[in-house]
């Protein structure tokens, strides 16, 4: 890219051939993330299905999850600070002997900056784990604290792993970028399997920590190899380290608005009955698997493209790329929403029912998973359009909107739950997801505020984002709504189907419930299609020719290769 600009080629021809040959390897690269997003999100399937085998929803997994909540919250914010929307504009504009005295500078900084920011938070974490968690800690305060102050390596290692996937996508080794979370998960669950039952909880964090190491040492290698850290670092230029923090501190403080949103439920959800974080978390993690493959691809992929149209100034392209990527969002997070929303129980039960995880902790987990799956495509849209305003250099839109979304959350959460104890309010909610009379259900109203708080956020992005560049309402508008019919198709057809073959009970069989939830998920899939293809929608025109195109074009090397022969 750089020797494109330095050449002077600005003919239209050159320009196109260029733009062509980047959104191929943008192809490339999506496709590898896509993948592999989807290997690591079948190794956390697997991971919290083991968990949930071990623990149920129980105090053991809620000190587990509470124990996160400030090694995440040190991550977020520091290791923002050095992430990799940072580091490559800085390599690029540096010859190989620059790059290298920058990455030594960026770990001597980021070491003391974190160094001094986890011993604070290990200090001060018995206060407050107190203050945040009085439940867990009245029982268990030494433990969650030991457990908090283990996980806060993680929080190191990880901020290391930023620095090193900086250097790892700048080199576009794009494959091995995307195998670090999924050792990362082979960490947890060899901690899991290997550690717990001599080691107890303990023994589970140290295996995430293991994964963290993992998550960094896997692109080690391949960074010596190019010439870097082949010496003890030095901090050479303060100014500017200085200067890139001064410029991630935006998106870190934006980052950090959404995990304080996200510690002030999981807060909330530890005043209320015993298991109510570990339903949170486990409907919280199974509703980013589907945000991962399809809202995070779109915006990842988005990402390059949109900065470097608005930076040639082609805002008609930038916005078109937008656009379309938010269509795609759409086309696929709505049917993806009804989908989750009607099979929720069969999902549960398939993934985490077996050992400790009872039928309540399945029924109240189902149900939370339906609420946070109604915000699928507001996340996934939310996650786009603040890579669009990060593209277009405006990085104070997105912490504006994050904060004003952590305090509506915050806000809803405290409301919903003293709603609950209105008797009409709450048996609405429990009729309607049909988790009547279960201890525990009141952590379903957390869940409902993150979502409509979700909803909320994006919907006021998406109105700034037309007023600002215009057109983008108009350019999704057909998306939105064929997007919604095939999602009530979608819900249709798999309601009908369970309706046909019964609903799943305690007793119900895994292979039973695979088989009913599966044919009840084809016909969905199925009767979305149908609606897309009857509107003569523009997205499913263009994936079905992709698809076409792509096995074509896999299938013809064979036919020239036996010719030859």
């Amino acid at each position: 890219m750089i020797h494109f600009f330095r050449s002077g080629r600005d003919t239209l021809r050159d320009t196109y051939s260029y733009l062509t040959g980047e959104v191929r390897g943008l192809q490339a690269a999506a496709y590898i993330l896509a993948f592999s997003s989807l290997f690591s999100s079948v190794l956390a399937l697997l991971r919290d299905r083991i968990l949930a085998h071990l623990f149920g929803a129980g105090i053991h997994l809620d000190l587990y999850y509470a124990a996160f909540r400030i090694p995440d919250l040190v991550f977020i914010a520091v290791g923002a600070l050095v992430s990799a929307y940072m580091l490559i504009p800085e390599f690029a504009r540096r010859s190989e002997a620059e790059q290298r005295t920058y990455l030594d500078t960026v770990i001597i900084g980021f070491s003391a900056l974190v160094a001094l920011v986890a011993g604070f938070a290990a200090f001060a974490a018995p206060h407050i784990l107190e203050q945040l968690f009085p439940a867990l800690a009245a029982s268990s305060l030494e433990e969650l604290s030991l457990l908090t102050r283990i996980l806060l390596l993680q929080a190191v290692l990880l901020g290391f792993s930023n620095i090193a996937a900086a250097v790892t996508q700048f080199k576009h080794r794009y494959a091995l970028y995307a195998a670090s979370p999924i050792v990362y998960n082979l960490g947890i669950i060899a901690g899991a399997v290997g550690l717990y039952p001599y080691f107890g909880l303990q023994g589970l964090v140290w295996g995430v920590v293991s994964g963290a190491l993992l998550h960094v040492a896997i692109q080690i290698p391949s960074i010596v190899t190019d010439g870097f850290l082949r010496r003890l670092p030095r901090f050479q230029e303060p100014t500017a380290f200085l200067g890139t923090i001064q410029r991630s501190l935006p998106r870190a403080l934006a980052l950090s608005m959404n995990q304080i949103a996200f510690f002030g439920l999981l807060s909330l959800a530890g005043t209320l009955s015993i298991g109510s974080i570990s339903v949170f978390m486990f409907a919280y993690n199974l509703q980013g698997v589907p945000l991962s493959v399809i809202g995070a691809s779109f915006a990842t992929a988005a990402f390059p493209t949109l900065a470097y149209a608005y930076s040639r100034g082609e805002t008609d392209v930038f916005l078109q790329q937008v656009s379309l990527a938010a269509r795609q969002i759409l086309f696929w997070s709505m049917p993806m929403i009804a989908l989750l929303v009607v099979l929720r129980a069969h999902i549960v039960r398939v993934i985490l029912g077996t050992g400790a995880f009872d039928w309540t902790a399945t029924r109240l987990t189902a149900a939370a998973l339906a609420l946070f799956a109604l915000s699928l495509a507001a996340q996934g849209l939310s996650l786009l359009l603040i890579r669009a305003f990060y593209a277009s250099g405006r990085t104070f839109t997105p912490f504006l909107i994050s904060a004003l979304g952590a305090g509506l959350t915050l806000i809803l959460g405290s409301t919903f739950l003293g709603m609950v104890g209105n008797p009409s309010a709450g048996n609405f909610l429990e009729s309607l997801l049909r988790v009547e009379g279960l201890t525990g259900a009141s952590v379903l109203v957390l869940a409902l505020a993150y979502a409509t708080s979700s909803i909320i956020s994006v919907l006021v992005l998406v109105l700034y984002f037309d007023t600002r560049f215009g057109g983008f309402i108009a350019a999704t508008r057909r998306a939105w709504w064929e997007s919604l019919v095939a999602a009530m198709a979608a819900a249709a057809g798999a309601y009908a189907t369970l309706h046909a073959i019964g609903d799943i009970t305690l007793s119900s069989t895994l292979a039973s419930v695979l088989l009913s939830g599966g044919s009840a998920g084809i016909m969905g899939c199925l009767a979305a299609a149908l609606v897309y293809y009857s509107l003569g929608s523009r997205e499913f025109s263009e994936n079905g020719a992709m698809i076409r195109k792509r096995l074509w074009r896999d299938a013809e090397p064979v036919a020239s290769a036996e010719s030859s022969a």
